[in-house]
C-alpha cells in the first residue's frame, strides 16, 4: 500500500467513525438523557444539537466520497477491479448519504421551523415519526458499513 492509499484509508476511516459515532451518541446516549426535559427545552436542545452536528456531516460526506474513490483508484486502478465488499460499501454509503440529505432538507427543515414557531407538539411528531426512524436506519447502516469494511478484505 502506498502513501496516498494510506492517507485516503486513514481519512476515510476516521471520518466514518466520527459520523457513525455522532449518530450513536445522539440516538443512544443524548436522546434518553434529553427525555428528562420538558418538550420545549428538549426540542430546542435537538435543534441546537442537529444545527451543530449536521454541518459536520456534510463535511464528513465530502471527505468520505473523495477519500473512498481516491483509494479505489490508487489501490485498484478503477471500479471494475475493486473487490465486491467495496461495491457493497459504496451502495450502503450512497444510501446513507441520500437518507441524510432527505433528513436534512425535509423533516429537519420542518422541525426547525416548528420549534422556532413554538409549535412543540407538531415538532415532536416530526421528530418521532420522520427524523428518528431515518437516524436509526443510518446508525444501523453505519454499523453494517464498519463490519463490512473490517471483514471485507477477508471474504
Amino acid at each position: 500500500m502506498n502513501v496516498a492509499s494510506l492517507i485516503a484509508t486513514s481519512v476515510h476511516t476516521v471520518v466514518a467513525v466520527l459520523w457513525v459515532g455522532g449518530i450513536f451518541l445522539a440516538y443512544r446516549v443524548l436522546r434518553p438523557a434529553a427525555m428528562q426535559l420538558q418538550p420545549p427545552q428538549r426540542l430546542t436542545l435537538w435543534v441546537d444539537v442537529f444545527s451543530r452536528f449536521f454541518p459536520w456531516v456534510w463535511g464528513f460526506i465530502i471527505a468520505l466520497v473523495i477519500s473512498g474513490y481516491w483509494d479505489w483508484n490508487v489501490r485498484f486502478g478503477g471500479y471494475e477491479s475493486a473487490p465486491i465488499y467495496l461495491h457493497a460499501m459504496q451502495l450502503i454509503g450512497w444510501l446513507m448519504i441520500f437518507l441524510f440529505a432527505w433528513l436534512y432538507f425535509v423533516p429537519f427543515a420542518k422541525f426547525k421551523a416548528l420549534v422556532a414557531d413554538q409549535q412543540f407538539p407538531e415538532a415532536g411528531k416530526v421528530m418521532n415519526e420522520k427524523m428518528r426512524p431515518v437516524i436509526a436506519i443510518n446508525l444501523t447502516l453505519g454499523v453494517l458499513e464498519a463490519i463490512i469494511g473490517a471483514s471485507g478484505p477477508f471474504w
